[in-house]
């Protein structure tokens, strides 16, 4: 099985979340402590192999081999109406303390919207506060993947390279949503 490599920048985080001490890392890693603390700090730039072997190691201690989408998603799924504006939007992801919200058309799913996508609209923007009222069916992005209620967790690994969102659906209705820190935070459930 691929594994995709954990970025550097987010090593500490990850290692941390999972509860594993630099020393246990770099021994299940095959790597010395010292190496990892550098890279936490950013202080060197690893080889592919490096990251490849420390991914690994803390993949070993992720234990969600044969846990299902089901089993790791977040219920009951908060969305937006694509109807909404923009300052809604906003005022809901701050609410529920989320960075992306899926976009509803009645029960259709036609979209996604981000808070960098957010941001990124406003910094471009001469007129911010114009972007503000429109409707989020005027800025969203394409939806989140959509996967069934009994997706292998192994198999979504690879989708959060380009997605910060899952969604788990049964049938034509979605369930839930999985996002990176459900993945990391499977173990402790």
């Amino acid at each position: 099985m691929s594994v995709s490599t954990v970025d550097p920048k987010q090593l500490k985080k990850i290692r941390v979340q999972l509860g594993i001490t630099q020393s246990d890392l770099a021994k299940s890693a095959g790597v010395s402590q010292s190496l990892i603390a550098k890279l936490e700090s950013g202080l060197v730039d690893p080889s592919f192999s490096t990251m490849k072997a420390i991914s690994e190691a803390l993949r070993s201690h992720i234990k969600i081999e044969g846990k299902k989408a089901s089993g790791v998603m977040s219920s009951p799924v908060i969305s937006v109406q694509s109807n909404i504006s923009v300052t809604e939007c906003i005022n809901m992801m701050k609410k529920h303390g989320i960075s992306q919200l899926p976009v509803f058309s009645g029960g259709r799913l036609v979209g996604s919207v981000t808070d960098n996508h957010i941001v990124a609209l406003l910094s471009n923007s001469e007129d911010p506060t114009s972007i503000m009222n429109k409707a989020v069916s005027s800025f969203m992005q394409p939806s989140f993947p959509v996967v069934s209620m009994d997706t292998p967790i192994e198999a979504l690994f690879s989708l959060f390279k380009f997605v910060p969102a899952v969604l788990v659906a049964s049938g034509d209705k979605v369930e839930g949503v999985i996002t990176k820190i459900d993945m990391i935070s499977a173990e402790v459930r």
